[in-house]
This record gives structure tokens, sequence and C-alpha cells, in this order.
């Protein structure tokens, strides 16, 4: 085996064939494209955009393994991180240490390049063994939590199709119920789509706000979310939070489609402290965005400690037993495992990943 830095400007045809045989459930969607590899690895808003490795055994390319430099604040000090991601091993070559051995040369290239430590998002099981092998350690789980609206497609999927108009009743019962108890809130919402979203008055004095009481942020600065929502043939919906003081708060959402439920799924949610009450305006500017895609869930992945925080049971939410693993490894020894292994120090959602 041979590793070395990936050279898109001679391997990308191979690079998306050993995309397409690693994931066969992309292959119908814009994630196979060239331009979709351009936006994500050589468009990101840095220098380098990211960190490319790739395998060989003897010509053919086999393993694949990326990072993109995202910034953040770790206790107060910046801190590079190299948000791993399209990691690949082709499918014949599997089961003979491909995986760990990519692992171990590309972390080490990624400590010598500067990199403070690295993060990934796995949710399928069988991956954690191989980024274990290599020094990474999973911190906590990050469970989906879902809002139903309907069932037809949940119930359609298991050819139980007459027991949809029973739950959507009982749903619209249970959500009736919240609503009068729900405590209202003087502010208002607004949604925009992604095109302006470095463009939003207040949001640098908002983020900033907001980031003081987050130990461990990432810095979620404008070019960073123009570039997170601009893939090709991406849609992004941004709702806003205001009241007489201002922006309090930001909601990053997406339609989509997950176990082939049509969801508006949320990738990001920040709230400014003391400002609770504005989660149930946000409910309702969610509700709006159910409506038009005609959606049946609403869908977000945090932590249960931040599940907790924002309430989620108040609005109807319920976890699922689906759960994403956030792991890292550190590759600066100066930061202290005490910083870096506290779930409760860390705000992440869908826009710390590449997913969605």
């Amino acid at each position: 085996m041979d590793f070395q830095p990936f050279d898109a400007s001679k391997n990308l045809d191979e690079q998306r064939e050993l995309f397409v045989a690693c994931f066969p459930e992309n292959q119908n969607t814009s994630s196979v494209s060239k331009e979709h590899y351009q936006w994500k690895f050589h468009t990101f808003p840095a220098k380098p955009h990211s960190y490319e490795f790739c395998g060989y055994d003897q010509s053919k390319m086999v393993s694949y393994y990326a990072a993109l430099p995202y910034r953040y604040s770790i206790h107060g000090e910046e801190q590079l991180c190299g948000m791993v991601c399209d990691v690949m091993t082709h499918p014949n070559m599997r089961g003979k240490g491909v995986f760990t051995k990519i692992g171990h040369y590309s972390t080490d290239q990624l400590k010598q390049l500067g990199i403070d430590f690295t993060s990934g998002y796995p949710i399928r099981p069988e991956v954690i063994p191989g980024h274990l092998k290599v020094g990474w350690k999973i911190v906590f789980k990050l469970p989906i939590y879902i809002q139903f609206y309907r069932f037809n497609a949940v119930f359609k999927s298991k050819n139980l199709s007459f027991l949809s108009p029973f739950a959507n009743i009982a749903t619209a019962c249970w959500r009736l119920l919240l609503k009068i108890f729900e405590r209202k809130f003087g502010g208002t919402f607004e949604i925009i789509d992604q095109n302006h979203i470095n463009k939003i008055p207040g949001y640098d004095s908002f983020f900033e706000q907001w980031k003081k009481n987050i130990p461990n942020a990432l810095f979620k600065t404008p070019d960073f979310l123009y570039w997170r929502t601009h893939a090709p043939g991406s849609e992004y919906d941004i709702i806003l939070l205001r009241d007489k003081s201002g922006l309090i708060g930001f909601c990053l959402t997406r339609f989509t489609a997950l176990e082939k439920i049509p969801c508006v799924a949320i990738l990001d949610w920040m709230l400014l402290e003391g400002k609770d009450r504005a989660r149930f305006s946000l409910n309702r500017a969610l509700y709006s965005l159910v409506r038009r895609y005609r959606a049946e869930a609403v869908v977000t992945m945090m932590s249960p400690y931040w599940a907790e925080r924002y309430g989620l049971w108040k609005l109807g939410f319920i976890r699922s037993p689906y759960a994403f693993s956030m792991i890292i490894k550190k590759l600066n020894d100066r930061i202290s495992d005490e910083k870096l292994y506290n779930e409760k120090d860390w705000h992440l959602m869908w826009i710390d990943s590449d997913d969605l």
C-alpha cells in the first residue's frame, strides 16, 4: 500500500469512481458530481481549503481520507479542527486493515500540518472500531429527535397505512394540548433563503453574544454559513427570531427525506441566553415550513444535554432510536482532556458535520 496526498488535478476521476463504489446509495444524487466535489473541497473559506489523502494498491486507488479546516473556540482559545469526512475504503479491500492504515497516515499528516484535533460524526457502528484503533475517542452520542405532524410515510413503509388517520388525529390532539400550555413570546420571526445568509443585519453581534455562553463553539462566520449552504442544487431556509432588542435566534433548516419520511431538518439552532420562550415562536416558524413543503416531521440532531436545555419535549419532539457519535482524536497535547471531552461544553448539531 502506498499512501500520499491526493491530487485532484490528476486523480479526480478515480476518486469519484471510488465514491460511488463506497456510497452506492448516493449514486443518483448531486453528491457524486465533480461540481459537488469542487464545492466541498476547493471553495471552503480557508487556506488551505481542505486536506486530502489517498491510498493505492499497486496502481489502483482503494482508499481516501479528507478533512475540512473548521475553526472552534475551545474555552476561549481558537483551535483548528480537521472535520473528517468522505472516508472511503473500496469494498474489495475491506477487512484488510486499509481503513486503519490510512487513518494512521492521514491523522499523522494532519498533526504535522498544525491541526489541533479531528472530529467525526459516524452513525454506522461498523466504522467505529477502525477509528478507535488509531486513537479516536467516543465523546458522547448525538441522538436524532423527531417532531411528527403526520404518520402517512411511516405507516406506508410498514404496510400499515390504515393506521395513519388514527395516528394523525392523536398527533393533532397532542399538538393542540401543547399549544394550550405554550408560553407566549412577544417577538417575531422571519424566514429567508440561503442567498441572504451572509447579509443578516445584526448577525455578527448576535453570534458573539451567543458564543460567550458556549465553551466549545464552531466559528459560524457569514462566509462559513454561505459556503455551508451552497452545495450545488441545495436549498436552505433560515429562521430569524427577533424581539425589541434585535436578533435573538437563528435556525438553519433544509427540506429532505430521511428513511423516506419527508422532513424539515434543523441543522443549527442558536438562541440567546434568557430567550427560551422564543422557542415557541421558532416552533410556529417550523410549522410554516412543514406546510410549505408538505413535510410530515421536523428532525434534528443534538446532545441530550441540549435537548433538555431547549425543552424539546415541550415542543412535541421525541427521541428516536437513531444516534450519531461525536468522536475526537486529539493531536495537540496542549489541549486538556477536560476541555475536549465534556458533553456540556459543546453545542453540536448537523452544521458541525458535513451531513445535510
